[in-house]
């Protein structure tokens, strides 16, 4: 979401909006989004209506097994969401991430928020820190955590959306309540983007 200090909240590359221009605000205010966020009031989910707790794998992070293993290139993970007519959910997780197990533990074991994803995106996870090489969207080969530093992530967890054509349109950075994590992705589903920043667009929905 933020990139020298430009945030992107709609359309485009890495800090560039969908009209082609740039936004640019402040790393203070970018804080202060996640922050919020992060701390909006949405009613928890009963633990009794959660899914079973993950476990944490052998690597370090939260077992996710409906999750798809990245093929190593990200064009070829774009092409498989879209051949599935889903759009492509790249997470940017890292190992003991604070957030990203809250992440799991709430957020993604809400049914309701597992379903509405895994019926609409094609999610893969990659390590914001990870040696591991991928061939990014623009037929480069790097590192994960070269390639997370070349798509601008400052955090985890982040989650990147990208339509067909491998244009990113939304980023979620941080963690959020499962309300507010699962009406996101309803935002970027339904192209709320289009019309409205996320935070107006939440307001509309009374979530903020």
């Amino acid at each position: 979401m933020v990139g020298h200090g430009r945030i992107l909240f709609e359309r485009g590359t890495p800090g560039r909006n969908r009209l082609g221009g740039f936004a640019t605000v402040s790393r203070a205010r970018v804080a202060i989004l996640a922050l919020g966020l992060l701390l909006i009031a949405a009613l928890p989910v009963e633990a009794s209506e959660l899914l079973p707790q993950p476990t944490v794998g052998a690597d370090g992070f939260w077992v996710a097994d409906w999750f798809h293993p990245t093929t190593g290139d990200l064009r070829r993970d774009l092409a498989a969401a879209s051949a599935e007519g889903k759009i492509l959910a790249v997470f940017w997780e890292a190992e003991g991430c604070q957030y990203c197990t809250k992440m799991h533990l709430t957020s993604l074991r809400d049914p309701d928020v597992r379903a509405y994803i895994n019926h609409r995106f094609y999610v893969v996870r990659l390590d914001r820190y990870g040696s591991e090489l991928i061939i990014d969207f623009d037929g480069e080969t790097r590192t994960q955590a070269a390639t997370s530093a070349h798509h601008h992530v400052v955090g985890t967890p982040a989650i990147e959306f990208r339509l067909a054509d491998g244009e990113e349109v939304f980023r979620l950075p941080g963690f959020a309540q499962p309300a507010i994590f699962r009406a996101v992705f309803e935002y970027v589903h339904t192209g709320g983007y289009l019309s409205a920043n996320i935070m107006d667009w939440l307001r509309a929905k009374r979530l903020f």
